[in-house]
């Protein structure tokens, strides 16, 4: 009888001590807490959605998730952090939004305030792209002095991949295999062989980098010089509006992710680039798609450089600075990024980042497009140029790229004049 009094002694003083670490860790979330979330509208909030009931149940915390569309969820965020409300625990922020959010000093370190450690099952470009000052890469002139810290959390792992009927053909491996096969399969008015997601500003950028990347171009070099009217950066942007154009729908230049996918599902497109989300929401969704088991998904293919580029579209969890509920909030981090929440979160439509999982058979079978994802990750995706001036810069080379898929000008004139004005742009922040 003895033995197991001493036994519940030592187990009780185990419990407190475990409860201690864990306060001071600022990891525990009192019962009766309510977190407010920000978080996109759209198929990236899904799985976020489906497991907030079970956080609720399991630790007695409300989640209040407040969704927006991807344009007011950015002005909201960056109003709010410029006031230095309290009105969010967590957001979830777009990876382009990092430079921006990381230079104004918004978001609570993960690293040293919470101690959050990299996971051997997540790819070490998750914990890159959440990481400020960047890690690789050019670094902006303001941020050079600045410490590195882990700022955000990965919740979506979003990479641009690739998408072919996979009925029709094998695999493309470079892009000169996706013009030929484009060449082979298009039939106007039935059957396009690529679609060009080429409306303005930002989709047509996001088209369009994989493949400026691939072929050797970019819009900067190391040292912040712009370089988008290099010969390799035009040479790409030739194949995007004049080989590409030539084998893809009429109005290209307003055709947006919703509508590739669309025509991908109702068999009118051979070949694309796709993110996981339309994947998700379309291409494999039996409500809408008739190509179910037809489209293959691959990492992006290779250009003349050899060598192929997914484009990073994570979007993070981060804490705001002005959050009154850190530790819950981090602790709710914690929770949702564990392996046994990451498996629930992909069965309700979420896009996990854990290896362990994209890369488990049950799962792939009711997701196609989980092994290109993991793939795409371990090849390491580039990410969009980590500038807190990358809204404008965007705006400015989708603007013009979208002229000269239009028509509006020629590829020359669409990168010589890009080019000018983000020079400018640059010169006048400071780099």
């Amino acid at each position: 009888m003895k033995r197991w009094v001493g036994l519940s002694i030592l187990t009780g003083v185990a419990v407190l001590a475990l409860a201690a670490l864990l306060a001071s860790s600022g990891l525990v979330a009192a019962q009766g807490a309510k977190l407010v979330i920000a978080a996109v509208a759209g198929n990236e909030s899904l799985g976020l959605k489906a497991v907030a009931p079970m956080y609720e149940r399991e630790h007695g915390v409300k989640l209040d998730i407040v969704e927006m569309p991807y344009p007011t969820l950015y002005e909201k965020l960056v109003t709010t952090f410029q006031a230095g409300a309290p009105t969010y625990d967590l957001v979830m922020l777009d990876d382009p939004w990092m430079p921006k959010f990381g230079t104004e000093e918004w978001l609570t370190p993960l690293d040293s305030t919470y101690g959050f450690k990299r996971d051997r099952d997540i790819p070490n470009v998750i914990y890159e792209v959440g990481t400020w000052p960047p890690p690789r890469g050019p670094v902006p002139p303001s941020e050079k002095a600045k410490p590195k810290h882990l700022l955000g959390i990965t919740v979506v792992g979003n990479v641009e991949m690739f998408m072919y009927r996979k009925d029709l053909s094998p695999a493309p491996k470079s892009w000169d295999e996706v013009l030929t096969n484009a060449k082979k399969f298009n039939k106007p008015g039935s059957m396009a062989g690529y679609v060009v997601r080429g409306a303005a500003t930002n989709p047509i950028v996001a088209d369009f980098l994989p493949i400026l990347w691939s072929f050797g171009g970019d819009v900067f070099d190391a040292n912040w010089n712009v370089v988008i009217d290099s010969p390799a950066s035009l040479r790409a942007v030739k194949f995007l509006v004049q080989d590409l154009k030539g084998v893809a729908p009429s109005g290209s230049e307003n055709i947006d992710a919703a509508d590739r996918s669309r025509l991908m599902a109702i068999g009118q497109a051979y070949q694309s680039t796709v993110w996981p989300g339309e994947v998700t929401g379309i291409v494999e969704n039996p409500k809408v798609s008739k190509v179910i088991g037809k489209v293959g998904f691959i990492p992006m293919p290779a250009g003349p450089s050899g060598k192929g580029y997914g484009m990073m579209g994570n979007w993070l969890l981060a804490i705001p600075k002005a959050s009154k509920n850190g530790g819950a909030a981090a602790a709710f981090i914690t929770w949702v990024t564990s392996p046994k929440v990451q498996k629930t979160y992909a069965e309700a439509g979420g896009i996990p980042a854990r290896k362990s999982i994209l890369n488990d058979p049950a799962m792939n079978k009711a997701n196609p497009y989980f092994s290109a994802l993991a793939k795409s990750l371990e090849a390491v995706p580039n990410w969009r140029p980590r500038t807190d001036q990358w809204n404008a810069v965007e705006t400015i080379l989708g603007t013009n790229l979208n002229a000269t898929l239009a028509g509006l000008s020629t590829p020359e004139e669409a990168t010589k004049k890009a080019a000018t004005e983000i020079r400018a742009l640059m010169k006048k922040a400071g780099y």
